[in-house]
């Protein structure tokens, strides 16, 4: 009998509190939703007051939590009861960072008991609880009743969706949230940084785009969740309010203007044109928002700006299709990014604007979401480097082989003159031999006694020559044992006619070195060099010309010095001589040049190449590694 009693008397609790919130003994306050309980009334006039409200039968129970930006005022009405064994202290959060007006009229008991004013329109410095999204406290004692109204208004989305939390849970939450938020911001931070360099390293405006777009869409989302409101409550509130949602489309329009300079579509083509006409809708839209500093209603305009956003993600996804189909690196990861930003980010964004309905924990949509994007971004970008890269290489190795051609014919050229000599010797003493054997044949073998020499000393040069030419533009590519010296004499026989038309003096001084590694990297680099200051040497030193070539085996490291006595660098920036662009020639120099010689003795040799001016001329210091 007293079971049943009970039961009676939980169901008669259960009926005449079903509209009203219960606290009770085992309830867990951990985010629990205001919206099951609270009923709302949406004002079209604008104009009621709380004196109006309270008398109001018309307060319904909807569902619904989210609502695009009106001017109308939006109220709810919530009750609550404490029937637990103990004095209660509940902390109210709305979800939504940003709401421009809150009014939060309480009664105890049925009698007024307490007003309290938040929203982002007012100054963060009255409210009970300096938080960036709007929170206030009441004490709840046990056996007592609340009914609270709460008026929203706003010049962008209203949410009426609350959230009560004890205090434990609060704290608990908040910390979450921030914690979230900075790992966010850092990976953004550290993004944007790492491209910076990248951008600057290579020259790629696509990198310079992603980092304004990744900058503006940050700013956007740290205001639209209130971290300005909290932490720099000393600016212009209202300013920063309008500037923001031109901050907002400023992003979009940085997301529009990637693929255009990432995929480089053609200009002539239907897909370039709708971007770039989407790019200036954006810009204006930008300027247009810029006005709402001084008209504050421009905001409303945003159920109609909201449609370029609309249109925009499914441009950006089909952009992602068109660029698979064409095979251009990057485009799967571009897909990915894009299929993401369609769903999560599309998603988060169009909640925040009021058209789909609110779900628990939207905020770590857009972070999360944008964090993954991102590193999509990024995946997409890294391929776009090592396209340039393997371009750079391929041109690299093209600039190589015509500068051996543009060598070859120079050096043939001069070999031309050293083998005239020898080839003259050669037929002067093939017709004395003919002639003694048909005029003096008794002294034919004297005189072929002693002439063999002299054909066999030409014929040694002859053959020294071609495997100098031979060993010079050999490629190979694996490592080979060499000794140095014997490179640097071979470079010297080919340069010898320059040399000694032009009066130039070689001293040397080169410890035997027996080196494992690439040969014609070194003889390549070595030529340049030398054939640099032979130049120098005859545009800008009249007499006394002279080379020095300094070669020392360290303990782990060879050292090669070339140096000159013909006046030094005149650019004292010395890092430019190693341009890809720099000459100091009147006209096309031969040879690999220098900047050439610098990724190969970087890239093959491991080594570094430095250049300096001396008392009398330029200094050429080439170190690398023994093995």
């Amino acid at each position: 009998m007293i079971k049943k009693i009970l039961i009676i008397n939980l169901l008669l609790l259960n009926y005449l509190f079903s509209n009203t919130f219960i606290i009770e003994d085992n309830i867990k306050l951990s985010g629990i939703e205001t919206s099951k309980y609270q009923y709302t009334y949406i004002d079209k006039t604008s104009k009621l007051t709380i004196d109006d409200i309270i008398l109001l039968k018309e307060f319904t129970h909807i569902k619904k939590t989210n609502y695009k930006a009106t001017k109308d005022k939006i109220w709810t009405r919530l009750s609550l009861k404490n029937l637990s064994s103990f004095n209660k202290k509940l902390f109210f959060e709305n979800d939504r960072p940003l709401l421009d007006i809150i009014d939060i009229y309480i009664f105890k008991n049925n009698m007024p008991y307490r007003k309290i004013k938040l929203g982002d329109d007012r100054s963060i410095q009255l409210r009970e609880m300096q938080t960036r999204k709007s929170t206030f406290i009441l004490d709840v004692p046990k056996n007592s009743e609340f009914t609270i109204y709460i008026m929203h208004q706003g010049y962008s989305s209203i949410s009426t969706f609350w959230k009560i939390f004890d205090r434990d849970s609060y704290i608990k939450t908040a910390t979450f949230e921030a914690v979230a938020w900075g790992f966010f911001i850092g990976i953004i931070v550290t993004l944007i940084l790492y491209n910076t360099i990248i951008y600057f390293s290579i020259k790629e405006i696509s990198f310079l785009i992603y980092v304004f777009m990744l900058i503006f869409f940050t700013i956007y989302q740290i205001y639209i969740n209130g971290f300005y409101y909290q932490f720099f409550s000393s600016f212009n509130i209202k300013f920063l309010h309008n500037i923001n949602w031109s901050t907002g489309f400023l992003a979009q329009a940085f997301v529009i203007l990637f693929p255009i300079f990432f995929f480089k579509p053609r200009k002539d083509g239907l897909l370039y044109k709708y971007l770039i006409l989407l790019f200036y809708i954006n810009i204006c839209i930008v300027v247009l928002f810029l006005f709402s500093i001084e008209n504050a209603q421009l905001r409303y305009l945003t159920k109609y700006t909201d449609f370029v956003t609309t249109a925009t993600i499914p441009t950006l996804l089909f952009v992602s299709f068109w660029a698979m189909y064409h095979k251009l690196p990057g485009a799967r990861f571009y897909f990915l990014a894009q299929l993401l930003y369609f769903t999560l980010i599309f998603y988060g964004v169009f909640v925040s604007i009021g058209y789909f309905e609110h779900v628990n924990n939207i905020w770590i949509f857009i972070p999360l979401g944008v964090i993954v994007d991102v590193i999509f971004l990024s995946f997409a970008l890294f391929m776009k480097v090592k396209k340039i890269e393997q371009e750079r290489l391929e041109n690299e190795q093209l600039l190589i082989s015509q500068s051996r051609f543009s060598t070859m014919g120079q050096t043939i050229a001069d070999l031309t003159h050293q083998w005239k000599t020898p080839i003259s010797q050669l037929g002067s003493q093939v017709f004395l031999l003919k002639a003694t054997h048909n005029l003096d044949r008794k002294n034919f073998e004297n005189t072929f006694i002693n002439t063999l020499p002299q054909i066999e000393s030409s014929i040694k040069f002859l053959n020294h020559t071609m495997d100098d030419i031979y060993n010079f533009y050999a490629n190979p590519v694996s490592k080979e044992k060499f000794i140095i010296e014997e490179e640097v004499d071979s470079i010297l026989r080919m340069l010898k006619n320059k040399i000694e038309n032009n009066n130039i003096e070689i001293i040397k001084e080169i410890d035997e070195i027996l080196y494992y590694g690439y040969k014609s990297s070194l003889s390549n680099s070595l030529m340049s060099i030398l054939e640099n200051a032979i130049y120098q040497l005859i545009h800008f030193k009249e007499n006394n010309r002279k080379i020095f070539i300094t070669i020392k085996d360290t303990k782990d490291t060879i050292i090669i010095m070339i140096e000159d006595n013909a006046g030094g660098i005149k650019n004292k920036n010395f890092d430019e001589l190693f341009h890809i662009d720099y000459s100091s020639k009147k006209n096309n120099g031969s040879g690999i040049g220098l900047a050439l010689t610098k990724r190969l003795i970087e890239n093959r040799l491991k080594g570094t190449i430095k250049a300096a001016n001396t008392k009398t001329g330029a200094v050429f210091k080439i170190a690398f590694p023994k093995c």
